[in-house]
């Protein structure tokens, strides 16, 4: 999501270029870029202007994935050491504040608007990271943006990353801070749960282990470019595998593995995809991108709601990477992203509505 976050390992940031164009070869011939270079036509000046910003990162040889517990910890802490400057800045730039909580045995981050005002509702959030990278406080750009836009306070919730916790834990985590926000009295139709990339994964997630435990569900859920099947199967991990310029399937996989092993990865609570909807689940927003390579992630889980009976909407932005949403804030596509998940919130979460 954010551009300082190695994007090739956390699955939320993303990495953009300029224009198409043909690079030399080793006997001065023409060879076309990789496919993840390409700039589509039909976006906004705005969003191309920051795929431009980021060409040599795109281009940049693929890093190396860690494959142990060291490995992780030291991606953990360098991926830190530069998320938390740029969290700050967010706070800054929206006049949010911030403050740390420990919730249900968990700890979080609340974040307030400028001016806030309580009518009863909140949000909580789920950061992405590839299941291995980032923090509540490391991320607080998504939670500043929606803060901001509606006028309510996000609850970040501060899990385990693997591989120091897999999906068992970490839902567990999620739904602890749901259900600390119920005995503290606010009304399940009162709280919106939303995340990014693997954040979106947990919530969904969370939001069946919630409804098996036999709480009532939140409001709503909003989920921005989730990974819904974390086996890999979907249409277009094979189609779209190279045209993603934030994530490139090999590089995500060792995370994915060290958060639910290979045998568990068709659990609900791991791949919400494989979820029963028939038993009822939250009304569902789903926000992504048509050079995202887990688009097939997004329609099945769609399709899997819908094919239940359930609530459940579908909006794929032109030509938008992984994580636009945050990334590209202040382009058309990502203003229309924003207004479209406040008037979800305003349809599905009672009180007063802000504009």
């Amino acid at each position: 999501m954010r551009s300082r976050v190695l994007a090739l390992v956390i699955g939320c940031s993303f990495a953009a270029l300029g224009p198409p164009a043909l690079a030399q070869t080793a006997t001065g011939a023409p060879a076309p870029l990789p496919m993840r270079a390409y700039v589509p036509t039909t976006i906004s000046p705005e969003a191309a202007a920051i795929y431009a910003g980021y060409k040599a990162f795109v281009m940049a040889p693929t890093p190396a994935i860690p494959t142990t517990a060291a490995g992780f910890e030291a991606l953990y802490q360098a991926n830190e050491k530069r998320s938390l400057s740029v969290a700050e800045t967010a706070l800054k730039t929206y006049g949010s504040t911030a403050s740390d909580r420990v919730m249900g045995g968990t700890p979080t981050v609340e974040v307030r608007p400028r001016g806030y005002k309580d009518d009863g509702s909140v949000l909580i959030y789920v950061h992405g990271g590839g299941f291995i990278s980032g923090s509540a406080r490391s991320n607080l750009l998504g939670p500043a943006i929606m803060a901001d836009a509606t006028g309510r306070r996000v609850i970040s919730v501060e899990y385990a990353v693997a591989p120091r916790g897999q999906f068992p834990l970490v839902t567990d985590q999620v739904a602890a801070v749901y259900k600390a926000l119920l005995a503290e009295g606010v009304k399940p139709a009162r709280i919106g749960m939303f995340g990014g990339s693997a954040g979106g994964t947990i919530v969904a997630a969370t939001a069946l282990k919630i409804r098996d435990q036999g709480l009532p569900m939140p409001a709503a859920l909003l989920l921005q470019s989730p990974a819904t099947d974390l086996t890999g199967a979907g249409d277009t991990r094979i189609t779209l595998s190279e045209a993603d310029p934030a994530l490139r399937p090999g590089t995500v996989q060792p995370g994915i593995d060290a958060y639910a092993p290979p045998s568990d990865q068709r659990n609900p609570y791991a791949s919400p995809v494989y979820g029963d909807f028939k038993k009822g689940y939250p009304p569902t927003l789903i926000q992504g991108g048509t050079k995202e390579f887990l688009l097939s992630d997004f329609v099945r889980l769609h399709r899997a709601i819908r094919g239940a009976g359930g609530d459940s909407r579908l909006e794929i932005y032109e030509g938008m990477p992984h994580g636009f949403s945050d990334l590209m804030v202040n382009t058309p596509e990502g203003r229309e992203a924003k207004a479209e998940a406040v008037a979800f919130w305003n349809q599905h979460l009672a009180g007063p509505k802000r504009r």
